[in-house]
C-alpha cells in the first residue's frame, strides 16, 4: 500500500493524520511501501517507524491550486506502483490501481448558489477534479452519515463506494487522562471560554466583530487561537487571541475554561467538539446539522449569524452553570470510536479490498 498526503497541511487535517498515520503503519500483513508527504507544514517531517517504508517529499513547483491540478492528472502516474493507494487529501488521483480516498473537506459538497468570488472558484476547481477523477476511486470514506448523504447527492455516481468511519480525539488527548465534572470555580463568575479554529473565512470569526461592547456580555475571556494580527474584535476586552496551542498547550486550556465556543458554519466532522465532549467540558455552537449531528441535546445551540442568538446561549449557559448543571456527553460518545488502532484498521480493510 502507498499513502498520499501531500496537501495535508490545514490544522484540523493534520492533527488527524498525526493519530491515523501511526496507527495504519503499526497494522500488521499489509506493508506500506511509501508515504507521500508534503513539503511545508507540520508533516513535512515526518519519518515511518518502519524500516522498510520510504518517505517521499512532494515538492510544488507551481502554485498550489495549479500544482494540485497538475498532481492529481497528468503526474498522478507517478503514484501507480502499489497495489493500493490510500489518498488522506480529498481528491482522487487518475490512477488505475485499487485507491481509496479520504475526504474531510465539506466543501466539496455542492454548495446551493454560485458565489462569485475566489474562494468559491477554488472550491469549484476541487469539486471539477473530484468529478473528474471519481471513476477511478474505488472507495471514499468519510466521518458522519451527514458528509455521506452530502457527497451522494452532489456526485449521484459514488453511492455505494462510501464508507463513514468515525474518529476518536487526536492521541495526545487521549493519553491525557483529562476529565471535568465541574468549573474549577464555583463563585458564578463571568465565563471563561476557548474556540481552537484557524482562520479560515468558514470559521466564522467575524461574528466576533459583530458583537457590541454595550451589550451585557457574560464572558470573562475568550480564547481564540489566532495571532494578535490576526484578531477579528480587537474591540473585545475580554477576547484574547493566544496563538497556535501545542498539545500541551490545548490540553492545559481544556483542564480551565468553562466551555468550548464553537463558531463554525462548516465542518465535515468538527474534531474541537469531540475533543470537548471527551473531556467532559460544555460545548456553545451553531444550530447546523453538523453540530447537532454531533452534540444531540446537550449542547447551547446559536443562529452562526446573530450576534443576539450568541449572546443568548452564552446567557443560557451561565444560568445553568450557576446552577450546578454539567453535561453528560455518555450518549453522545457510544459512536466514537475509543482508539486509533480501531480506526485504521477498518480504514485499511476498506482500502485493501480488491476492485470489483
Amino acid at each position: 500500500m502507498r499513502i498520499h498526503l501531500t496537501n495535508i497541511t490545514g490544522t484540523g487535517a493534520t492533527e488527524l493524520v498525526r493519530s491515523l498515520l501511526p496507527a495504519i503503519e503499526s497494522l500488521p500483513d499489509l506493508p506500506i511501501s511509501c508515504i507521500d508527504i508534503p513539503a511545508t507544514g507540520p508533516l513535512s517531517t515526518y519519518r515511518s517507524a518502519n524500516l522498510g517504508t520510504m518517505v517521499a517529499v512532494y515538492r510544488r513547483q507551481l502554485p498550489n491550486a495549479l500544482s494540485r491540478i497538475f498532481e492529481c492528472t497528468i503526474f498522478a502516474k507517478k503514484f501507480w506502483d502499489s497495489d493500493f493507494l490510500l489518498v488522506l487529501g480529498d481528491l482522487p488521483l487518475r490512477v488505475k490501481c485499487s485507491q481509496t480516498v479520504f475526504v474531510q473537506n465539506s466543501h466539496l459538497i455542492r454548495p446551493k448558489r454560485i458565489l462569485l468570488n475566489l474562494r468559491y472558484l477554488k472550491y469549484a476547481i476541487s469539486r471539477a477534479l473530484f468529478s473528474l477523477n471519481m471513476s477511478y476511486c474505488k472507495a471514499f470514506v468519510v466521518q458522519t452519515e451527514l458528509m455521506k448523504l452530502g457527497l451522494e447527492r452532489s456526485y449521484p455516481d459514488i453511492k455505494g463506494r462510501v464508507h463513514i468511519v468515525a474518529q476518536p480525539v487526536p492521541t495526545w488527548l487521549l493519553q491525557s487522562g483529562l476529565t471535568r465534572i465541574s468549573r474549577l470555580k464555583s463563585d458564578q463568575s463571568d465565563l471563561k471560554l476557548i474556540y481552537p479554529s484557524a482562520g479560515y473565512p468558514h470559521k466564522n470569526h467575524t461574528l466576533l466583530s459583530k458583537l457590541n461592547t454595550n451589550d451585557e456580555w457574560p464572558v470573562g475571556e475568550l480564547q481564540i487561537t489566532l495571532e494578535e494580527n490576526y484578531n477579528p474584535a480587537p474591540h473585545l476586552p475580554w477576547l484574547r487571541c493566544v496563538g497556535f496551542l501545542s498539545s500541551q498547550g490545548m490540553i492545559q486550556a481544556y483542564s480551565e475554561v468553562d466551555a468550548l465556543l464553537f463558531l463554525s458554519k462548516e465542518e465535515s466532522y468538527g474534531f474541537p467538539l469531540v475533543e470537548a465532549m471527551f473531556v467532559g467540558l460544555p460545548v456553545v455552537c451553531p444550530d447546523l446539522p453538523y453540530a447537532r449531528t454531533l452534540c444531540g441535546d446537550q449542547a447551547f445551540y446559536f443562529d452562526p449569524n446573530s450576534p443576539l442568538s450568541l449572546q443568548n446561549a452564552l446567557k443560557g449557559l451561565k444560568l445553568k452553570l450557576d446552577d450546578g448543571w454539567w453535561p453528560c456527553w455518555s450518549k453522545q460518545m457510544e459512536s466514537i470510536p475509543k482508539d486509533w488502532e480501531s480506526v485504521a484498521r477498518c480504514i485499511r480493510s476498506i482500502a485493501s479490498r480488491p476492485c470489483v
